[in-house]
């Protein structure tokens, strides 16, 4: 019976554990979705809506201090393809490029949070 309670109790703990990705520098990634995604210009912006997202509680945004231009922002469309080139802040911000042919930057920057509305591409093996 104690078995059982220890089971009950530890079951919801093992369902809901959510598993962290890792994202792999180099790899290509394809946006699943069109809305509420962004790559920003700038590090230092992504730096400040990261930190004010873990400093203030979420029902509390400041929106003074993570207000950032729309002008250095790129809002993303279903189907976007980005390849990540470079890690920052023990992988909570990716430098990445919009593989996109008429892209008007060489780079930009995103969260790792904003990774998961995206689907990895798998390489393409050449077939001999």
């Amino acid at each position: 019976m104690k078995y059982l309670l220890i089971l009950a109790l530890l079951l919801p703990f093992s369902v809901t554990a959510e598993r962290e990705k890792i994202y792999i520098i180099g790899s290509e990634l394809e946006s699943k979705k069109h809305y509420s995604l962004v790559l920003y210009h700038y590090k230092n912006d992504v730096l400040r809506v990261n930190f004010t997202r873990n400093i203030f509680n979420p029902n509390q945004d400041s929106l003074y201090d993570i207000a950032v231009d729309s002008r250095d922002l790129y809002k993303v469309r279903k189907g976007d393809k980005i390849k990540l080139l470079e890690s920052f802040r023990d992988g909570d911000i990716f430098k990445v490029k919009l593989l996109k042919k008429d892209s008007k930057r060489d780079y930009y920057f995103v969260e790792t949070e904003s990774l998961k509305n995206y689907i990895l591409i798998e390489p393409k093996s050449s077939s001999s």
